[in-house]
């Protein structure tokens, strides 16, 4: 029940996080002129940049390893 409700939890505020964060990128782009669909792909990747990064370092951790320097 614990690991359940932690799950939903962090689930939750990771979603909430990833909207802002989205969001904003979004702001500051079209702020920056770009009016194309490339104004909705440049938050998700810089998002997913750091998502990626996050887990090389969450499996270093797991597999006992070092983390890469660009992680």
């Amino acid at each position: 029940m614990l690991r359940r409700a932690t799950t939903f939890v962090v689930v939750l505020v990771a979603a909430i996080a990833a909207t802002v964060s989205y969001r904003h990128g979004l702001e500051v782009v079209r702020a920056a002129g770009e009016t194309s669909w490339v104004a909705y792909l440049v938050p998700g990747s810089s998002d997913g940049v750091i998502f990626a990064a996050s887990m090389v370092i969450l499996n270093a951790a797991k597999t006992d390893s070092r983390v890469p320097r660009l992680a």
